[in-house]
């Protein structure tokens, strides 16, 4: 069974929920009652099923980005130069 703690408690004990995630395999990081994160255990990891790349439609790693290619490059950037999104 996976361990739940708040995101606020992993960031200032990080040390602390490495050893939980040694031992249980699995914690569960919440942020306002809303799971946000799952740290796995490389064991854990390991135990997934997998699936092949070709069966969920993915060819190549970055193909299927949540944000669009021509839209990666401004999000990155701290402060979009003048002119950038021109059309």
């Amino acid at each position: 069974m996976a361990k739940q703690v708040s995101a606020t408690d992993a960031k200032n004990n990080f040390g602390g929920l490495l050893d939980d995630v040694a031992a249980l395999g699995r914690v569960d990081v919440m942020k306002h009652g809303r799971l946000v994160a799952v740290v796995l255990s490389p064991r854990a990891l390991d135990a997934l099923p997998r699936v092949p790349a070709q069966r969920v439609g993915i060819t190549k790693w970055g193909e299927t980005h949540m944000i669009p290619r021509h839209l990666a490059r401004a999000a990155r950037m701290t402060k979009v130069p003048r002119g950038f999104d021109d059309d």
